[in-house]
């Protein structure tokens, strides 16, 4: 009985010296700011309804590129020019424009690299480069050129106009540039060697337009690395100068296929567009085997999108096959990979699970908008663009097919509804 009244008396004193622990710290936990529905907190008016969608003056602003590069293999650098051609299509007046330059979070003085510690987490920087390498900045109006007035902070450039932009009315922006390919780019690009040669990954390569819009005006939050994206839409014709012995994918669709390809390999791609079955365009014994010499331009088209991304190899095998899509309509699924990671407990898979995903996304929700899904292996996790992915070349197996899907889910949200990514990751 003593014993027992031992234990009560010791349990009523550490029941009171909780509790007196739980009155000097007060919790500031609110669940219903944890949880708030308010994804967008902002009210309905003439742009947007409460709901989110488009109200009777809702506007978009929009940005075409026309972009040449060409790819040093030797320097791994990229260098040449961007055309810019912006719509204002608010109702305000812009007299400046904000540009995103990401390339910039790879310069030793990035707030990126002060910001996210270099001890090896995903988006931290393993080396350094001097950014995008700015040679000229011109606004075009009116068919005239003339320098632009702008400043460069971390990963944004300003410009500043010498009349406003007025509600309907259009400017051209070229910029030449260049910059470093990193090795490990905060996983969202980079390059990595092969047994065949370098795989580039190839990604935020050209200054691109930051989003002005009715919600927050412009959009111009420093890139960090970790931080997503939010893009304007437009029109891309971009062309890739690289050895000829290299292989290209990107965004959107091949355009001079008779000036890139071999009559074998076009008669094989033509043959996978008819093809429910993986079929090689070039397959591992054709890797650097009578490699051409000198240079080829690669030349590619992207409709509606907000961004282009591509990938570069000597070492790749191709592959592909038809993606069946509701409607009669049809898309190509395909892969690029190196040689080491071929067979079917790896990427020799890859195809298959592009269609298998495309196809399983369209049904489901919205048919997929472009006329190419690429799948790319080499350095970068995974990380998703427009019509092309990038996964880890060593991922294998259900890994393989779940880093697959997962990026190509990316495709519907955010490349087509395109949400604030870089506030709303």
């Amino acid at each position: 009985m003593k014993l027992n009244r031992i234990y009560a008396i010791a349990s009523l004193l550490l029941l009171a010296r909780a509790q007196q622990g739980t009155a000097q710290t007060v919790s500031k936990y609110d669940q219903h700011e944890a949880f708030s529905p308010l994804f967008y907190p902002a009210s309905g008016n003439e742009y947007r309804s409460a709901g989110g969608q488009p109200g009777p003056k809702y506007w978009q602003n929009a940005a075409d590129y026309k972009l040449n590069v060409t790819l040093d293999t030797l320097e791994h650098r990229i260098s040449g020019s961007a055309l810019i051609t912006y719509k204002n299509n608010s109702p305000d007046q812009l007299p400046f424009l904000w540009l995103q330059l990401d390339q910039n979070i790879y310069r030793e003085d990035s707030r990126g690299s002060a910001t996210v510690s270099a001890s090896g987490q995903r988006f931290a920087n393993r080396s350094f480069t001097k950014g995008f390498e700015l040679k000229t900045v011109s606004i075009i109006s009116n068919g005239k050129a003339a320098a632009a007035n702008y400043l460069v902070n971390d990963t944004r450039m300003q410009i500043r106009l010498p009349a406003a932009m007025k509600t309907g009315s259009s400017i051209q922006i070229k910029i030449e540039y260049a910059f470093t390919i990193p090795e490990y780019g905060t996983d969202r690009m980079g390059r990595v060697h092969t047994a065949n040669g370098w795989v580039y990954e190839i990604a935020q390569w050209y200054p691109r337009m930051a989003v002005y819009d009715d919600v927050l005006g412009w959009n111009n939050i420093p890139y960090l690395g970790a931080s997503e994206f939010y893009l304007e839409y437009g029109n891309f014709d971009y062309s890739i100068t690289a050895p000829a012995n290299m292989l290209l994918g990107g965004s959107g669709e091949l355009v001079n296929e008779a000036q890139v390809l071999s009559p074998a390999e076009a008669g094989r791609l033509a043959k996978a567009r008819n093809s429910e079955e993986t079929v090689f365009i070039r397959n591992i014994s054709e890797i650097n085997k009578g490699a051409a010499k000198g240079n080829r331009t690669w030349h590619f088209v992207c409709k509606n999108s907000r961004d282009v991304a591509w990938a570069a190899s000597g070492a790749f095998v191709w592959d592909a096959a038809r993606i069946d899509l509701p409607g009669g309509k049809k898309s190509l699924a395909q892969s690029l990979y190196p040689a080491e990671v071929a067979g079917q407990n790896a990427w020799g898979r890859s195809t298959e699970f592009v269609k298998g995903c495309i196809e399983l996304y369209s049904q489901k929700w919205f048919v997929y908008t472009y006329p190419v899904a690429t799948n790319v292996a080499g350095l970068v996790g995974g990380m998703e663009y427009p019509g092309i992915v990038f996964c880890s070349w060593k991922s294998t197996k259900k890994g393989l097919w779940g880093v697959t899907n997962h990026e190509f889910g990316h495709n519907w949200f955010p490349m087509v509804v395109g949400s604030n990514e870089r506030k709303y990751a």
